[in-house]
């Protein structure tokens, strides 16, 4: 059923319940009846538009294509490094500048943080290619409002190497929630341009 059909059934519905004048228990039941299913209605297609429970169907934003204007757009980014970057120190939140896809606009190649829209289950995925010059070794951590929830380390005992290192994390993440990569644990970290950040909604929660 679409979605315009489905404004027209309700629509039929409240005039129904609006209208009638009953004056017999029968009638009384039936109305109380048809009240609890356009209820039941109106919540099913409330989750079925935002995906929350008890949503109220009046204050959702519906475009003309009949589905709403946030569920039209995915949420998916994947940028990586334009260029290899030397000197990195503990705490710093390493950058992603060309951008391949950021579809909602919600990744921000400047700072390297996205903001999640939504609270939903999020998948996040990075690699890092570190150059190890015999003084450090490379360890990043994805970082969800500064609580670390996944990790890479890696190294190379002999100097003059590239060491590639990656990780995905699934992870509940609350709207407005800011999630980046940052350097753990070591200083003066060489990353190459081969890096990369990639995340996605896999669920409204």
């Amino acid at each position: 059923m679409s979605f315009h059909n489905v404004s027209i059934f309700l629509f039929v519905c409240f005039c129904y319940v609006d209208c009638q004048n009953t004056t017999n228990i029968t009638d009384q039941k039936t109305l109380s009846d048809l009240r609890n299913r356009v209820s039941l209605l109106e919540r099913a297609i409330g989750k079925m538009l935002t995906g929350k429970e008890n949503v109220n169907i009046t204050t959702v934003n519906v475009p003309r294509k009949g589905l709403p204007i946030f569920n039209n757009t995915p949420i998916v980014f994947c940028a990586r490094s334009s260029s290899s970057v030397s000197g990195i120190n503990t705490g710093f939140i390493l950058k992603f500048p060309t951008v391949n896809i950021n579809l909602g606009n919600h990744y921000n190649p400047t700072n390297g943080i996205f903001i999640a829209p939504v609270h939903g289950l999020y998948m996040f995925h990075w690699t890092m290619q570190c150059y190890y010059s015999g003084s450090t070794h490379c360890s990043t951590g994805l970082r969800v409002n500064d609580s670390l929830k996944g990790k890479i380390r890696s190294g190379e005992e002999a100097s003059g190497y590239y060491h590639t290192g990656s990780n995905t994390v699934i992870v509940e993440v609350e709207a407005g929630s800011h999630v980046w990569i940052e350097n753990e644990s070591y200083s003066n970290v060489y990353i190459n341009s081969d890096s990369s950040f990639a995340g996605s909604l896999l669920q409204i929660l």
